[in-house]
């Protein structure tokens, strides 16, 4: 018998490497610490145009806004530029005269054949820890299901977690355009099937590996925990 022992990787995995554990509500992950995050996108005014007071105003409110969040927070900005071939079709075109819909039917083309065109999407995930005493019993959530658990620890933590949340979106609702990065249902097969497809699990997989497509959640799945190939692609 050969001994393949030596030749066997001991370290960690990129499965025990990752943080994330699965959803267990919408819109709301789970981290294998026992944190919980939730994530938008979002897109500010023009700055280009905008003054530097104005510029100043923004960020000094912004920053009120996430000030009241107080400490176990943490605050995640990233920016990613995604491909993109969408340039409005021919009939919606109302160029006036043949030299400005030539030019405009030039740069269509030419926007379908080349290569390099990206647009940027800018996302914000936030982030919350409890404390160290209690995280472990949070961690345990994963593994009670809905109706047999009580109300417990980390139904409260989950409580004042969504609370913030929702409290946060609506301050950056009046300085930001923002989404949240939710669970959203899809009428498939002429209206016969609601398939489920979470934005946030994309958007973790998206920055993991770099693949942006839906991910599908398993039918038997409310809001709880996605088996492993549901949560990470």
């Amino acid at each position: 018998m050969v001994a393949l022992k030596s030749f066997r990787a001991t370290g960690p995995s990129f499965a025990d490497l990752v943080p994330y554990a699965g959803l267990v509500d919408n819109g709301v992950l789970l981290l294998k610490d026992g944190s919980l995050m939730a994530g938008w996108y979002f897109a500010g005014p023009d700055s280009e145009s905008a003054t530097d007071l104005e510029r100043n105003e923004l960020s000094r409110q912004i920053n009120t806004i996430l000030s009241r969040l107080g400490s176990g927070w943490m605050i995640q900005v990233e920016a990613v530029r995604i491909p993109t071939f969408d340039y409005p079709s021919d009939d919606r075109c109302h160029f006036p005269d043949p030299v400005t819909r030539a030019i405009d039917a030039e740069r269509r083309a030419h926007f379908a054949r080349e290569q390099g065109h990206f647009e940027s999407k800018h996302a914000l995930v936030l982030t919350y820890r409890p404390l160290e005493s209690k995280k472990t019993a949070l961690s345990k959530y994963i593994y009670s299901d809905e109706e047999s658990r009580k109300k417990s620890y980390a139904d409260t933590v989950l409580l004042v977690f969504k609370n913030a949340v929702r409290e946060i979106e609506q301050y950056l609702a009046n300085t930001l355009s923002i989404s949240r990065m939710e669970t959203r249902e899809v009428f498939e097969r002429g209206g016969e099937r609601v398939a489920r497809y979470d934005e946030l699990l994309q958007f973790v997989r998206f920055c993991i590996t770099g693949e942006n497509h839906p991910i599908r959640l398993c039918r038997c799945i409310s809001t709880g925990l996605p088996p492993p190939s549901s949560s990470m692609g």
